[in-house]
């Protein structure tokens, strides 16, 4: 047998790259989307658990909700025998179900984690309304700028606000990013919501599109006030104008929305710096 040959060989799975171990449980994400889950031995329900939640947090910065997703995925669960064989280009390895006898064999548990419902683990941020703590972001199609972003949501008061530019560190690798059709033909598009009716290139209150209804959402000294506090000009950003867009919306005045998300970016970084290091303590060794 050639060394070639022998390189094709199937293989001990403790012996394939990419695994964590959270919990002790030794887990791998597998699949085009990384939506399958392959842990060694065969672990109880409540271990399953805690290494999927804990895998979910520290690979992807994601934490998983409760709901009937999450009990499909204990129903879903797949004890079985597996072996891991040479993969492609693109995959080093792959694994491969067979017998408890078959050379190679070792105890595998198969979770299907497609389905699983989460929300991204956040940096801290206080809700504008009401003052409650949130530690985690969806994203939405937030009001006062095109595009998807991070949108913090509070479990009290229902009040959504997009997240200051400085997201939850993570020290390994992210999930694939969600994509989304951008549908970049389909003509003139309002800077303030996407849309394609009535959206005009003149006569703006701002130097970008508007359609007929964000442009009556504020008055025009409203409009002024929200120009005045960088609103959709090259000293903002994307998250900031939607920030002093939804603010504004609120009662806020502009000038005022633009201090506090100053200083809730400031305050953003300060605990995004403390969530590094704390991190980075958390991998040296003992």
């Amino acid at each position: 047998m050639t060394i070639l040959e022998l390189d094709q060989q199937p293989f001990p799975l403790n012996r394939a790259p990419g695994f964590t171990s959270p919990h002790g449980v030794p887990v791998v994400a597998v699949g085009e989307y990384e939506e399958t889950l392959i842990m060694l031995g065969q672990p109880d329900q409540r271990t399953i658990l805690a290494a999927t939640s804990a895998q979910y947090r520290a690979i992807y910065g994601q934490r998983i909700l409760p709901g009937p997703a999450l009990d499909n995925l204990l129903r879903g669960i797949r004890r079985t025998w597996a072996r891991a064989v040479p993969g492609g280009d693109y995959c080093p390895w792959r694994i491969e179900e067979t017998t408890a006898n078959a050379p190679h064999a070792q105890p595998v548990t198969i979770v299907d984690a497609e389905w699983l419902e989460t929300e991204d683990v956040a940096i801290q941020e206080e809700c504008p309304t009401c003052g409650r703590a949130s530690r985690s972001t969806d994203s939405r199609w937030s009001p006062g700028r095109t595009g998807w972003s991070p949108v913090h949501s509070c479990r009290h008061c229902t009040t959504q606000w997009p997240s200051a530019d400085v997201y939850r560190v993570c020290v390994y690798k992210m999930r694939p990013a969600r994509r989304w059709d951008d549908n970049s033909d389909a003509g003139v598009r309002c800077f303030a919501c996407g849309g394609t009716e009535g959206a005009a290139v003149t006569g703006q209150p701002i130097d970008h599109p508007l359609c007929q209804t964000c442009r009556d959402q504020h008055t025009p000294d409203t409009w002024q006030a929200l120009t005045a506090a960088g609103y959709a000009t090259v000293n903002s950003d994307a998250q900031r104008d939607r920030w002093l867009y939804t603010e504004t919306l609120r009662g806020t005045p502009p000038a005022t929305a633009a201090t506090a998300w100053t200083e809730r970016r400031a305050l953003a970084r300060h605990r995004a710096l403390a969530a590094h290091k704390t991190a980075e303590s958390e991998q040296v060794e003992p």
